[in-house]
């Protein structure tokens, strides 16, 4: 009491109080959509994120500690992007390998979604060219090779030639 110097004043020590009372329910949302975006659920980590940015921003907290946790939030929200893009190209470059055309379009066009979501979210150039270049590999896999004979390949009808050639002899 005697040797406290510092002075603060009546909404510096309100802000602190807030922060101190929001703590423990912010972090345990930030584990929560965590969780989320481990198993790239985008949706629900969407959803939580923005509720969350919500009660951040609705209780009038310090900005230094709105923007860091609304960068936290972002930092979430892009790894589950970048996750869920990068899981459905491959899974796209399966399929394709598979000869399963329409699995291939429906996981391709789930991966250029997802795509934009990870570029909102301010992810890397580079690996928005990754994923374009593999969506361009899953676009040009499967579909090739034909059931029947084709004008390439046509059926082989002719009889099989009969051996003529003479024996060798041993000397």
């Amino acid at each position: 009491m005697f040797g406290n110097t510092e002075t603060r004043t009546v909404e510096d020590d309100a802000a602190i109080r807030r922060i101190h009372e929001l703590a423990p329910a912010v972090n345990g949302a930030l584990f929560q959509i965590k969780k989320q975006a481990e198993s790239g659920l985008t949706r629900r980590c969407e959803a939580s994120a923005t509720s969350l940015k919500e009660v951040i921003r609705s209780a009038k907290l310090p900005n230094a500690y709105t923007d860091e946790t609304t960068g936290a939030l972002d930092a979430l929200m892009m790894h589950a992007y970048m996750k869920v893009t990068a899981e459905a190209s491959m899974a796209a470059i399966e399929a394709g390998l598979e000869d399963e055309i329409d699995r291939r379009t429906k996981k391709i066009k789930e991966a250029r979604e997802n795509l934009s979501g990870a570029m909102r979210y301010k992810a890397p150039k580079s690996f928005q060219r990754k994923c374009e270049r593999m969506l361009e590999t899953a676009l040009f896999s499967g579909g090739i090779r034909a059931k029947g004979p084709t004008k390439a390949k046509p059926l082989d009808n002719t009889p099989p030639v009969e051996n003529r050639a003479k024996p060798v002899l041993a000397i």
